[in-house]
C-alpha cells in the first residue's frame, strides 16, 4: 500500500511542476518556444528523467495545452507516465494581479508503468530517495531572484479543478516469477478535485476498473491537516489473482473469493472512524486441517461502525455484524493494545441461529454425524469476552444461552429441549430447564464449574410428576432393527459388531433422578429416586429405589468406563412385588403364568456389551422366594401336565417356594424347593442363559394325584412315604418353551430300593423280634436287622 502511496506522491509531485511552471510562465511572455524551453528542465530536473513533449499550444488568454507528454524510465527506454495532452486553462485578468487563477488542470489518457525487480526494488525509488548536500549543489539550477529582493510581488496559485480522464496503471512483478512475471492493471481510471487548497478541505472524485472490478472512490481532503473522508464502493474484486502474495499465509488452499465494499471512512493520521460492509462471496477454501470439509461458494458479509486510535494504539467497536452463509453474530465492545498484545472487552450476541438453516450454511463433511439426527429448533446466545488472546478459553467471562425448541431425533425418539443456561467465569447454571419427549415433561437443575479446567464437575437434579417409559423404549427398540437391516453388507452377512470403549470423559458428575410416577406396560412404578456419580470414568448408581406391584425395589450399580466392552456389577434387592404385574412388565412373554409375591437379592458382574461377550463373561449369585403364589400356563408347567396326563397340575398352587441361583460361563445353576397343595418339589441343575434346561425336577405328588397316576397302587405303593406322598423324580430338558421331560430311573431305582428296605425291615422286625423283650434288646436287635438288610441292598 505504501508504494502505491508513494506512486501517487510523484504524480502529483509531476502535476505541481507542471503548475509551478505556468506559474513562471505567467510572469514572462508566453510563447510555445518559451515555455518548452522553461518547463522541460524544470520537470528533469525536479524528476532526474528525461521528460519530453510534443506539440504546445499557447493561449495567453485563457491557458496552455501540451502534447504527447512522457516521462522515461531510468534508463531512457520505456515510459514511466505518459499522457496525450495536458491541459492548463487559467484566467486572464488576475495575472495583472500577479495571481494565477487556475480554473482547470486536466490529464487525458495517462498511462502510468510500474515494475518490481527480482530483487524487490522498485522502477520508481530513485524518485523517492533523498539526495545528499553535495548532490543538490551540483545538481542546482540558478533560481530566479526573491521578489522581497525587487523582483517584484509574490504570485499566489489557486487551481479549480483538476481532472485525469481515461487513466491507466500497469503493475508488473518481476520478484515472484521472474521469467513470467504477474501484471495488474488499472483501467478506465478518471480523477476528478475541485477547488485544491493547502490549508481546506476540497473534494474529489476517482473510479476505475481493477483487474476488471470496479472501484469508485468520493471524498475530501485536507492535505495541511492530513486529514481525509471518502466513500468507497468495490464491486467483484477477484481476490484470487492476488492468491500468489498471500498464499504462504492462509491456512489452506484458496480455490476462489470475490470481494465487495461499501463503506465510509473518515479521519487522519492518529484517528480513524469507517463504518460499512464488506463482502466476501463465492469463497471456495481447503483448509489445512479440515481438508474433508472444504467450504464451497460461501458468503460471509461484515457489516461494522468502528474508530480507530492509532495514536492510544485502540479500536472502538460501536456495532458489528458477521453474517456466515445466514448465521449471524454481532459484537460490539474495546480492543485494546491493538498492536503489542490485544486486550478484548467485548459484548457478543447471536441474535438466533436456525438449527436447520446452520447445517445447510457449513460444509456438508463437517455435520455428516449430526445431519441424521435432524436438529431443529433457534439457540440465542448473549456473551461478555474480557482479557488478552493469550488463552482464549479464559476470555469468556459471562455467558447466557436460550434454547427455544431444540430437537433431535435420536434412539427413534424426538426429545426437545427448551430453557436457559447461564455461564460466569467458569461457573454454569441452569433456569427453567426442561425436557419434553412425547406427552413426558422433566424439569433438570443444572450446575457445573471448572468449565475449563479438567476434570468439568457437574451436578444436576432431574424431577418429572409423571412419565411413560413405554414410548421411550419403543423408538430405540425399532432404532436398533434399523441398524440391525443397515449392518447386512452386500452378501446377505452381519458386519462383526465391535466392543463399545473405552471412554475417557473428563467430567466428574453427580446427580439424581426423582419421578413420583412412572409408567411401563402398565405398572406403575412410584417414588422412582435414583441417585448417581460419575468420578474417574467409573459410573456408580448408589441408589436407585421405588415402590411397583405392591412391593419395593432397591438397587446399585457400578460402570467401569475405562475398559473395552465396560466392566460392571450391579445389586438387586426386590421385596414382595406382585409377581403377575412384574413378568407382564418386565417379561411379556411369560405374563399370566406367575402369581404371587415375589422376592429377589442378586448380586451380578460382568464384561461386554454384545451378546456373546455377556454370556461368556456375567456372573452372580443370589437368592429368590415366592409366597402365596400360583403358577400356570407356562411351558414347564404345561409340560409336565401333559407328560404326566394330569389336567390338575396346568395350573400348581405354590404356598412358599425358594431357592438360590449361581450364574457362571453362562449358565445359571439352580437350587430351590417349592411346596402347594398338589405337587411339592426340589428343582435342581442348570438353566442356559440362552433358555435350555437341565434339572433334576424331585417332584412328589398329593396322594390324590398319585391315585389317578396310579389307580392300582402297584407303583404308588413303593414311592409313597409316610403321609402317602408319592416321589416321582423327573428330568427337565429342552427350553423354557418347550419342555422336554423324562423318567430319572437312577432315582425310581433308589426310591424302590429305600422302599422294599423298609418294608423288610418292619416284616423282619415283627416276625423275628420278641414283643415281650426288654426294650434295650429290641434297639440291639433292630440296629443288627438294618446292618443285615443294609448290605443285602448294597450288594
Amino acid at each position: 500500500m505504501n508504494k502505491f502511496v508513494k506512486i501517487g506522491a510523484i504524480i502529483v509531485a509531476v502535476l505541481l511542476v507542471l503548475v509551478v511552471a505556468v506559474a513562471i510562465l505567467a510572469k514572462v511572455l508566453i510563447t510555445p518556444e518559451r515555455v518548452r524551453s522553461t518547463v522541460l528542465p524544470i520537470a528533469e530536473d525536479a524528476l532526474g528523467r528525461e521528460v519530453q513533449l510534443g506539440d504546445i499550444e499557447v493561449s495567453i488568454l485563457s491557458g496552455i495545452s501540451l502534447k504527447d507528454l512522457a516521462v522515461k524510465e531510468k534508463d531512457g527506454g520505456e515510459n514511466f507516465v505518459s499522457a496525450d495532452e495536458v491541459v492548463l486553462r487559467y484566467k486572464f485578468w488576475p495575472l495583472f494581479l500577479l495571481q494565477v487563477m487556475v480554473d482547470e488542470v486536466r490529464l487525458e489518457n495517462p498511462r502510468i508503468r510500474v515494475v518490481r525487480m527480482e530483487d524487490g526494488s522498485f522502477s520508481f525509488d530513485d524518485l523517492t530517495g533523498e539526495k545528499s548536500d553535495a548532490e543538490n549543489a551540483e545538481t542546482a539550477e540558478p533560481q530566479p531572484a526573491d521578489s522581497s529582493d525587487g523582483g517584484g510581488a509574490p504570485i499566489n496559485l489557486l487551481v479549480s479543478t483538476v481532472r485525469l480522464s481515461g487513466g491507466e496503471l500497469l503493475f508488473i512483478d518481476r520478484m515472484i516469477n521472474a521469467e513470467a512475471p504477474y501484471r495488474y492493471q488499472i483501467d478506465e481510471l478518471d480523477v476528478a478535485a475541485r477547488d485544491l487548497s493547502l490549508n481546506r478541505a476540497f473534494p474529489f472524485e476517482v473510479s476505475c476498473r481493477l483487474n476488471g472490478s470496479q472501484l469508485a472512490v468520493d471524498g475530501q481532503a485536507d492535505i495541511g491537516r492530513q486529514q481525509g473522508q471518502a466513500s468507497i464502493e468495490l464491486k467483484d474484486f477477484d481476490v484470487s489473482g492476488f492468491a500468489p502474495y498471500f498464499r504462504d499465509q492462509l491456512p489452506g488452499k484458496l480455490g476462489g473469493l470475490k470481494i465487495d465494499l461499501d463503506l465510509d471512512a473518515e479521519g487522519g493520521m492518529e484517528k480513524v472512524v469507517s463504518k460499512g460492509s464488506v463482502t466476501l462471496k463465492e469463497l471456495d477454501l481447503v483448509l489445512d486441517d479440515l481438508k474433508d470439509a472444504p467450504l464451497r461458494d460461501a458468503t460471509i458479509r461484515l457489516d461494522y461502525d468502528v474508530a480507530a486510535d492509532l495514536a492510544a494504539d485502540r479500536v472502538d467497536l460501536a456495532s458489528s455484524r458477521l453474517d456466515f452463509n445466514g448465521i449471524v453474530a454481532e459484537a460490539s465492545g474495546t480492543i485494546a493494545s491493538m498492536t503489542t498484545q490485544p486486550k478484548l472487552d467485548l459484548n457478543l450476541l447471536v441474535p438466533g441461529i436456525d438449527l436447520r438453516q446452520a447445517l445447510n450454511a457449513v460444509p456438508a463433511e463437517l455435520v455428516k454425524d449430526v445431519k441424521p439426527l435432524d436438529p431443529a429448533g433457534v439457540v440465542k446466545v448473549q456473551a461478555a469476552l474480557a482479557g488478552t488472546l493469550e488463552d482464549p478459553m479464559k476470555l469468556l467471562r459471562t455467558a447466557k444461552i436460550t434454547l427455544d425448541d431444540v430437537q433431535a431425533t435420536a434412539g427413534g425418539q424426538r426429545p426437545v429441549i427448551a430453557g436457559e443456561i447461564e455461564i460466569e467465569g467458569d461457573k454454569l447454571s441452569s433456569r427453567d430447564l426442561f425436557m419434553k419427549i412425547g406427552d413426558n415433561r422433566a424439569d433438570i437443575a443444572l450446575q457445573a464449574e471448572n468449565l475449563f479446567g479438567t476434570p468439568i464437575r457437574v451436578k444436576n437434579s432431574v424431577t418429572s410428576e409423571r412419565f411413560l417409559i413405554d414410548p421411550l423404549l419403543a423408538g430405540p427398540a425399532a432404532a436398533a432393527a434399523a441398524d440391525d437391516n443397515k449392518s447386512i453388507g452386500t452378501e446377505g452377512k452381519k458386519a462383526p459388531a465391535e466392543e463399545i470403549g473405552p471412554f475417557d470423559i473428563p467430567v466428574q458428575a453427580e446427580g439424581t433422578v426423582k419421578i413420583a410416577e412412572a409408567l411401563y406396560k402398565g405398572l406403575s412404578i412410584n417414588n422412582f429416586d435414583m441417585a448417581y456419580r460419575l468420578v474417574d470414568n467409573v459410573f456408580t448408581i448408589d441408589k436407585m429405589t421405588g415402590e411397583m406391584a405392591g412391593g419395593t425395589f432397591n438397587n446399585t450399580a457400578r460402570v467401569d468406563l475405562r475398559q473395552k466392552g465396560l466392566v460392571y456389577q450391579t445389586n438387586i434387592d426386590v421385596e414382595r412385588l406382585g409377581a403377575d404385574s412384574f413378568m407382564q412388565a418386565f417379561f411379556p412373554k411369560a405374563r399370566g403364568t406367575v402369581f404371587g409375591d415375589l422376592s429377589l437379592d442378586l448380586a451380578m458382574q460382568g464384561k461386554g456389551t454384545l451378546v456373546e461377550t455377556i454370556k461368556r463373561n456375567i456372573s452372580g449369585k443370589g437368592d429368590f422366594a415366592l409366597f402365596d403364589g400360583r403358577i400356570t400356563g407356562s411351558g414347564l408347567v404345561e409340560g409336565l401336565s401333559q407328560f404326566l396326563s394330569l389336567d390338575e397340575l396346568k395350573e400348581i398352587q405354590v404356598g412358599q417356594a425358594k431357592g438360590n441361583i449361581v450364574i457362571e460361563q453362562g449358565r445359571v445353576k439352580l437350587n430351590s424347593s417349592f411346596t402347594g397343595d398338589r405337587v411339592k418339589a426340589s428343582p435342581q441343575g442348570t438353566i442356559g442363559l440362552d433358555g435350555g434346561l437341565d434339572l433334576s425336577l424331585n417332584a412328589l405328588l398329593a396322594p390324590a394325584l398319585a391315585q389317578k397316576l396310579d389307580s392300582k397302587g402297584q407303583i404308588s405303593s413303593f414311592l409313597a412315604d409316610e403321609e402317602g406322598w408319592t416321589q416321582l423324580p423327573l428330568k427337565v430338558a429342552g427350553t423354557f418353551t418347550s419342555p422336554r421331560f423324562a423318567l430319572d430311573t437312577s432315582g425310581v431305582q433308589e426310591q424302590v430300593k429305600q422302599k422294599a428296605r423298609e418294608e423288610i425291615e418292619k416284616k423282619v422286625f415283627e416276625k423275628l423280634l420278641p414283643k415281650d423283650g426288654a426294650e434295650g434288646e429290641q434297639d440291639s436287635g433292630r440296629q443288627q436287622l438294618k446292618d443285615a438288610v443294609k448290605g443285602l441292598f448294597g450288594r
